[in-house]
């Protein structure tokens, strides 16, 4: 019969290891749905994310000065609060500017423009005030509709090719890019420049945004 004490001294040990791998594992998924898809798109500039927990867009609001947080959720019937309702109270009463873009349609029909037009132009709109950056955008995984939105901050502000910015919305998830012919062929055919007038279309050192948002030398790649 196996001593008792042996018995407790491995049940401790077996004990010990399960918390080392359980612990990480649940810091990590709590950190991811705090902070979730958090990614820096431009040091001191532009964040992206998916929908974070209240906390968790508190920490990163401090942590990177963020003034301006932009959803591209909404609720799916009219009448309804949209599924990030507490978030957007939070940041009104912690005097963030707060922007909800509705999902709209990628194609248009008969020829007519695509119904997203009129988030893009409004998207534009606040790009181009230097008071509202730092900007952090976001959809609900942070993945498809912000790495469209993300892509035309590149084009039009960062002066990005079109190639270019859709490697980047692959390589932070969107594989599956072309299968979304709508999404895809909107964003394959946009020209910077084109919708408004008087967006910085390069971010440089001398730039109003750099000035404005206090971009240093190392701040550029």
């Amino acid at each position: 019969m196996m001593n008792f004490k042996l018995v407790a001294v491995i049940f401790v040990f077996v004990a010990a290891g399960v918390l080392l791998v359980l612990v990480p594992v649940s810091l990590a998924l709590r950190s991811q749905n705090e902070k979730k898809h958090f990614r820096t798109v431009r040091e001191g500039v532009f964040y992206r994310s998916g929908q974070m927990s209240v906390p968790g867009l508190a920490r990163s609001v401090h942590d990177f000065s963020i003034r301006t947080v932009i959803t591209l959720r909404d609720s799916e019937k009219p009448g309804l609060p949209p599924p990030d309702k507490e978030e957007e109270t939070w940041c009104h009463e912690s005097g963030l500017n707060f922007f909800r873009f509705k999902p709209l349609a990628w194609e248009g029909q008969n020829g007519s423009p695509a119904p997203v037009e009129a988030n893009v132009s409004k998207y534009l709109e606040v790009l181009s005030n230097p008071s509202n950056y730092p900007i952090l955008l976001h959809c609900f995984a942070g993945i498809h509709r912000t790495g469209a939105y993300t892509a035309i901050y590149r084009m039009e502000i960062e002066n990005w090719q079109l190639e270019k910015a859709l490697e980047e919305m692959k390589a932070c998830g969107y594989a599956n890019l072309e299968n979304d012919r709508d999404l895809h062929g909107y964003i394959s055919h946009y020209i910077a420049g084109e919708r408004q007038k008087g967006l910085p279309r390069l971010i440089t050192r001398n730039s109003w945004l750099a000035t404005s948002v206090g971009l240093t030398n190392a701040s550029y790649p």
